[in-house]
């Protein structure tokens, strides 16, 4: 997870394109409904870090770190419009019956914070269980769509 801190602010939700060799490269896109089949390739280390995020508009990112077996969502905020879903999601955590843990990758927002704080929910979850709670959050949290598109991070 050390490295987690330095890969966040390399490949974040505010980046959206990645210049290689003179051309530019797009994240992959998602619907929702397609969030499972993504963390499937995160459960079988099919993904290049042992966590993946997804993000409409830089804003609603969340990340899912494989824990062992199990899953984790964690919220970075990295930008100042990020910082009040920390409480709307520690609110859907605890009414949900999850822990929450705060925490920080010494990450340097876009805002005047010496860290960007980070929320780390604590679901233990399986696959199918991850992506229903994921699912979940950008509907009730940050109101998206099923059929909101997604890039996936990194």
């Amino acid at each position: 997870m050390g490295i987690l801190s330095g890969i966040l602010s390399l490949f974040g939700c505010g980046n959206k394109t990645e210049k290689s060799q003179g051309f530019i490269q797009r994240a992959k896109q998602i619907e929702i409904a397609q969030l499972g089949g993504e963390l499937k390739l995160l459960e079988q280390n099919k993904t290049e870090f042992d966590f993946i995020g997804i993000t409409s508009n830089g804003i609603d990112c969340i990340y899912f770190v494989q824990d062992n077996s199990k899953f984790q969502i964690e919220f970075e905020a990295m930008t100042d419009q990020q910082i009040p879903y920390i409480d709307k999601l520690k609110t859907f955590a605890t009414q949900n019956g999850f822990e929450i843990q705060m925490t920080t990758y010494g990450n340097k927002p876009q805002y005047d914070a010496k860290e960007a704080p980070v929320l780390k929910i604590i679901t233990n979850s399986n696959l199918e269980k991850t992506a229903e709670i994921g699912q979940k959050i950008q509907q009730n949290i940050f109101k998206n769509k099923a059929e909101t598109k997604y890039d996936v991070v990194p």
